[in-house]
């Protein structure tokens, strides 16, 4: 299958990318070789404005954030060692693992293409929320001093703003490009996206708002991608594999 090079009108040096995202996202073992490029962005960044899409997150102390915290502070006392095992395992932000929640085992391994287009959109993703990183500064759940703490799940805690989730952000873009190549199964992507969401708060990681903020993003850099030609005829080209991967008829 042909590769084609990304074209885009705002180009990010790879050394640059390279700080801004983390290392596991761009290539995987044995592959940084044959993925080096000039530039990694698809898109024209002055024609997706996710700041202004996704607004702001809840003043501290303001109402709405004290109810947000009181929704992860019941979720995180209530929750049952199946469902923190299953979100401990969603920590894993990765296409496979998105599948995996599904009762689905993809063998990326053996669809190559389906792996790269999808980590390609997932870096993309990533160095678009930046732009809305850099604005907020919001306190994670576990980190919040109350009179009664949120106990994060067992493991690596994660660090920076909470908002918006990236977890939440990556589950949406996997959701819409995986349904525009296999619409019969949209419902079940999206019964997903609720879940790997639902693990961050069970987790005490995310708010509510976090989510939403999220998914928002995701979706509106899938529909980017998705509207940008070469992106599309990369998509179309895999969308053959990207069935095949899920078990569906081509």
């Amino acid at each position: 299958m042909p590769r084609h090079a990304p074209r885009s009108l705002f180009r990010l040096p790879l050394k640059a990318a390279a700080l801004l995202v983390p290392a596991a996202l761009l290539f995987s073992p044995g592959q940084a070789a044959a993925q080096q490029r000039t530039n990694l962005i698809w898109l024209d960044s002055s024609k997706i404005d996710i700041a202004k899409a996704i607004g702001l997150p809840p003043a501290m102390n303001s109402p709405e954030q004290r109810q947000e915290f009181e929704e992860v502070l019941q979720l995180t006392l209530n929750r049952t060692p199946e469902r923190e095992k299953a979100a401990i395992a969603d920590q894993y932000q990765t296409l496979n693992r998105f599948l995996e929640g599904m009762g689905i085992d993809a063998h990326l391994n053996e669809h190559r293409e389906v792996r790269l287009l999808l980590r390609e959109a997932q870096i993309e993703l990533s160095i678009t929320l930046l732009s809305v990183r850099r604005l907020t500064n919001r306190t994670r759940p576990f980190a919040v001093w109350n009179r009664v703490r949120v106990k994060p799940c067992p493991g690596g805690r994660p660090d920076g703003t909470s908002f918006p989730s990236g977890h939440a952000a990556t589950a949406a873009l996997y959701a819409a490009l995986l349904s525009e190549a296999a619409p019969e199964m949209k419902d079940k992507f999206e019964e997903r996206v609720a879940s790997y969401g639902e693990s961050r708060l069970i987790c005490g990681f995310h708010y509510r708002s976090d989510l939403a903020a999220g998914e928002k993003a995701g979706r509106l850099v899938a529909t980017a991608l998705l509207l940008d030609r070469a992106f599309r005829q990369r998509f179309d080209e895999t969308r053959a594999e990207i069935r095949k991967s899920l078990g569906l008829p081509i």
